[in-house]
This record gives C-alpha cells, structure tokens and sequence, in this order.
C-alpha cells in the first residue's frame, strides 16, 4: 500500500483510478497499521492533488470515527494540517471532529482541541460560524448528554467578541422554530446558557421570545433559561440587571 501510495502521488491519472482502491483498504483492511498508514498518505496526495481528492472529503473525515486510537490519531492530524493551511475547506463534516474533542483516548481528544483552539485563531474566528451547524449535526448524533455539554462548552469557549456572541443568540433562538424534538430544544436552550450575556444579547434574548415561548413547557429547557437569568443576576451592571428582571418577569408570565 505504501508503495501504491507513491505511485498515486507521483501521476494524476493513476491516483484518479486508483483513489477507490485506495479508500476501500483504508476502510476495511484488517491491520490497523496499513489503515493508519494509509490515513497519512491520503493527507499528502490531498496536498499534493486537492481536486481529486475534494469528492471523497466525507471518506476522510469518516477516519475519525475509526476503531483504532492510531488511525484516530492520525486523522486527526492530517485534516487538522490540511484545514489550518487552508488546503481542504471546512465542510459540514467539522462535527466529526468536535465529536473527537470528548475522545476516549487522551492525546486524540487533545489534538482536537488544539486544532480548534488554532481555528479559532483564523480571520473572524471560523468556530463561530461552524457552530450552528455542528450543534444541529451533534444534538441529532447518538451522545451522551454530559459529551455534548462538554464539546459545545469548549467551542463555544473559544468565541470572544461580544458581537459574535449577540449574533450567536439570534441565530440559536431561530433555530428553535419548525423543531419538534425536546432533545433539540434541550441542546439548543443548553447553549444558549453558556453564552456571556451583555445588555445587547439579552435584549436580543427578549426580541426572540415568541421563537421559544412553546419550548417553555419542558423543565430541562426552563432551568437553562432560569441558568442565563441567575448568572445575570450575579455579575451584571445596573442597566443589564434591569433588562435581566424583565427578562424574568416575561418568564414567569409564560410559565403560568
């Protein structure tokens, strides 16, 4: 295989017909040292041929989610240099990743907090867009509830300009709307919780309320809500206080 490997990176045209051999062996060959050897050599042929490789982006990802910690390892590595170089584009795949953060294994939950803690470092902070999308993908995933709580608490950790955050409320309020899954609701109300409120989000926060007035009904969801106000409370100014008690009012109303 590694000689297979050096060959494809050698000509266009034979890496092209054998790209499907290449991913079948790294899929299901029994040794996980071709497998992983095998990872390595897909991030070199990436750089080395990125349009041949753009089609099979969901193949590579699905590397993270492989058996053995070496392979992991290694998948975790390889896209982490291909996207911080800007080699590979982050796709609606990146939840794989964050999926890597609560890893079993220790270096490969902490190479992927590396590599999101450099991500979170480029241009307007990429983090802040993905997040939305890697919420929806990681609340619909089969994850234990503490897991998820983890991994949003550490991505959303990494985001620092107040804008960002008032823009993030909005954009998580709406997603309560044409959701009817609690779990949904759950996840959404959770990070809408770890959020640091200024006096501009929380009027965001009061603006989308008729986006999540019907959630208010489940007491997982209410306790997240009554979570934002209590932190409020604690660490706000005079004018922020305000709007948080009105904020509590408009709750206690709904809730009756």
């Amino acid at each position: 295989m590694l000689a297979l490997c050096r060959l494809m990176i050698i000509d266009a045209e034979f890496c092209e017909s054998n790209l499907q051999l290449l991913f079948t062996v790294v899929e299901n060959a029994p040794s996980e040292v071709v497998r992983s050897n095998c990872t390595i050599a897909l991030g070199d042929l990436a750089v080395r041929f990125p349009n041949l490789l753009e089609p099979w982006t969901e193949n590579m990802y699905a590397r993270l989610r492989d058996l053995s910690v070496s392979v992991r390892k290694n998948a975790v590595l390889v896209l982490s240099h291909l996207i911080l170089n800007d080699m590979m584009k982050v796709k609606g795949y990146i939840c794989e990743m964050a999926m890597r953060l609560e890893d079993e294994d220790d270096r490969v939950a902490n190479l992927a907090k590396l590599f999101f803690h450099e991500l979170s470092k480029k241009g307007n902070n990429p983090v802040y867009n993905l997040l939305p999308d890697i919420l929806g993908k990681l609340s619909s995933q089969n994850l234990n509830g503490e897991s998820f709580c983890n991994i949003m608490q550490f991505l959303i950790g990494s985001i620092k300009k107040d804008k960002q955050m008032e823009a993030l409320v909005e954009k998580l309020c709406n997603r309560f709307t044409g959701i009817a899954d609690v779990r949904q609701w759950e996840c959404i109300s959770y990070c809408l919780s770890q959020l640091a409120f200024t006096e501009k989000s929380m009027k965001k926060l009061m603006e989308s309320f008729k986006t999540y007035e019907h959630v208010l009904s489940e007491d997982i969801v209410t306790e997240h809500f009554r979570n934002i106000i209590n932190k409020g409370k604690k660490f706000a100014k005079p004018e922020l206080k305000a709007i948080i008690e009105e904020f509590e009012e408009k709750m206690d109303q709904a809730a009756y």
